[in-house]
């Protein structure tokens, strides 16, 4: 790098400034911390091919602390091209292969976000419950892990769901003792989850969605109103729920969406003060109820088979304060007049 020296006196008598020429590493001269908030900004691949920028950045994508290793970025030809079910050793041994290699190297004490996108569950449930027991060593704050991909879960036909390879969900590892783990925001698909993983309370938890998700062991209806600070719920296409749930006392519960939930009949949301948003998606035969819900802004409701005029005047009467209400079937939908 060449550097300019003016001297005010040289420029005065029309000579030419002097130059000096340096060989500055301004970008090794950068602070660690600039390091670290630049690679916490890259995807893994990209945080890992600073290391060839200088000895100082050689270690640098090893302090990142939100960390997601998605199947479609890491494995050159990805696994839906493969038939329905199934996927390429080949494919499978380098993904793993490159989550154990990162996980070794690692030299951060705290992991924000931990996220896990693949095409294969249960059949190495060993090597991903390692995968979540080192997050957990972390005290991972955001854990988001999926086992099938969206081409997949489009579809959505029996055939799918014999294919799918469920991830049997380690629930020991997110309770530590008497108290959960420091989970804020969690978020599994294609997993199978103990019945009771939501008995516990658990304080820190504020965002919760669970998609493609089956339940071993009868739910207690009041299973997921264990959260108190919990503000985002999601439960999309979810096996084994029971009849009946109820939210009750949620009180910093903003978002609530629960949709195609099999064999899902009533869902009562009680003492929801803050709630503003909330949808349901499902066949004729679910009833809703819901009580003090006074700031609720959104309300859509689509049930198949039902009688749309009938269900929306039924549903205004109940909750005659929400600005903006819908309700309806698939393909026909009727919404208040704004």
């Amino acid at each position: 790098m060449c550097e300019i020296l003016s001297a005010g006196a040289s420029e005065s008598k029309g000579n030419s400034s002097p130059r000096k020429c340096t060989n500055t590493d301004r970008i090794s001269a950068l602070p660690d911390h600039i390091r670290h908030s630049i690679t916490s900004l890259l995807s893994i691949k990209d945080a890992i091919r600073t290391s060839t920028l200088s000895h100082k950045w050689r270690r640098t994508y090893a302090y990142k602390s939100s960390l997601e290793f998605n199947w479609h970025d890491l494995i050159p030809n990805p696994a839906n091209e493969a038939p329905l079910g199934t996927v390429l050793r080949a494919n499978v041994k380098q993904f793993q292969e490159k989550i154990d290699k990162f996980k070794s190297c690692y030299l951060g004490t705290k992991i924000e976000s931990f996220k896990v996108h693949c095409q294969f569950g249960s059949r190495h449930a060993l090597k991903i419950n390692g995968w979540v027991d080192f997050a957990f060593s972390k005290d991972v704050e955001d854990l988001d892990l999926a086992f099938t991909c969206d081409e997949v879960l489009s579809k959505r036909t029996n055939d799918v769901w014999e294919a799918i390879d469920y991830y049997d969900f380690p629930t020991h590892m997110l309770l530590s003792g008497e108290e959960p783990k420091f989970i804020r925001h969690l978020s599994l698909r294609t997993c199978t989850l103990r019945s009771d993983i939501f008995t516990r309370r658990f304080n820190a938890l504020t965002n919760l969605v669970l998609s493609d998700c089956k339940f071993i062991g009868g739910v207690e209806p009041l299973a997921f109103s264990s959260g108190p600070n919990l503000e985002f719920l999601k439960l999309d296409y979810c096996k084994g729920l029971g009849s009946l749930l109820r939210f009750d006392s949620l009180h910093r519960l903003k978002t609530l969406t629960v949709t195609m939930c099999d064999g899902l009949k009533r869902i009562e949301v009680t003492n929801a003060p803050s709630l503003t948003f909330f949808r349901c998606h499902g066949d004729g035969n679910i009833k809703l109820t819901l009580d003090v819900v006074p700031n609720l802004q959104e309300m859509y409701v689509v049930l198949d088979g039902i009688d749309v005029i009938e269900s929306f005047l039924k549903l205004e009467r109940e909750v005659p304060h929400v600005p903006f209400l819908g309700i309806g079937k698939p393909m026909h939908n009727y919404l208040r007049p704004v």
